[in-house]
């Protein structure tokens, strides 16, 4: 049985602060990479290739750390974080796509051997070329909701030149593991606890097979570059509203309001 899949959906941005009121909707799909199942993924696909051009690509090198391997890198940020390794990691991104790929944030999920969320690290990256990974453990863990599990950290890395000064990150998975469905939503709080900020992800499972990736490939086609168009274009219409611009200094740190 193949663990690796993709989740197929859409993501909601939402948008309300006193500045602007936006929220937009688009079609993604997601990989869920089984770390595991690397090699015989490279092996198997005509259409998947691990660090090698493909169609679809996925390079350790894209990946802080990433050049050491992945699994390697993983098992190295947990650790310095004194976060126990877990039994079985699944990696939520986006490929690789014609040899581009921008990634906003990638989740290394990480399940004990009963199959429960225990850790995630959110690599985040900005469009000016910051990168910033949240190691989430027992530390940052806040109490569970219905299905979902939650984690609590304050923001590190300058991400939108329109949202500024110091906030706060909870992040929300419904992420069963392999389960039918997936759902992440992240919410940006102020320090009061005005919530001004939601994305939410949510998809369906189709295991990861060249069938999936060639009707990947019909239904959203280039879609990475989809993806940073249409964060220019969302820049655009903020701009337009009047919404202050800001660009980040070279250590990438959030800026004060």
């Amino acid at each position: 049985m193949r663990h690796s899949a993709l989740y197929r959906g859409d993501l909601v941005h939402t948008r309300r602060d006193h500045l602007a009121r936006r929220k937009f909707t688009y079609p993604v799909f997601m990989a869920s990479i089984d770390l595991a199942e690397l090699p015989a993924l490279d092996r198997e696909l005509r259409l998947f290739s691990h660090g090698r051009p493909n169609l679809y690509a996925l390079h350790d090198g894209d990946y802080e750390g990433g050049a050491a391997g992945l699994v390697a890198a993983h098992a190295a940020a947990l650790t310095a974080h004194q976060i126990a390794l877990p039994a079985t990691t699944r990696l939520v991104t986006n490929l690789r796509i014609a040899g581009y790929v921008f990634n906003p944030v990638s989740f290394f999920l990480g399940y004990d051997a009963a199959g429960a969320l225990t850790s995630v690290i959110a690599e985040v990256n900005n469009t000016y070329g910051g990168r910033f990974r949240y190691v989430l453990g027992p530390a940052q863990r806040i109490a569970s909701h219905d299905r979902r599990i939650g984690f609590r950290c304050e923001r590190e890395l300058f991400v939108s030149p329109f949202l500024h000064g110091p906030r706060t990150y909870e992040l929300w998975f419904d992420a069963p593991l392999d389960g039918e469905a997936l759902a992440i939503t992240m919410h940006v709080d102020t320090p009061e606890g005005e919530r001004i900020f939601v994305a939410h992800l949510a998809g369906s499972r189709r295991t990861l097979s060249d069938r999936a990736l060639l009707a990947a490939a019909v239904r959203y086609p280039l879609m990475t570059a989809q993806v940073i168009g249409l964060i220019h274009l969302e820049a655009l219409r903020l701009r337009l509203l009047g919404v202050p611009y800001r660009r980040p200094g070279p250590d990438h740190r959030p800026l004060p309001e």
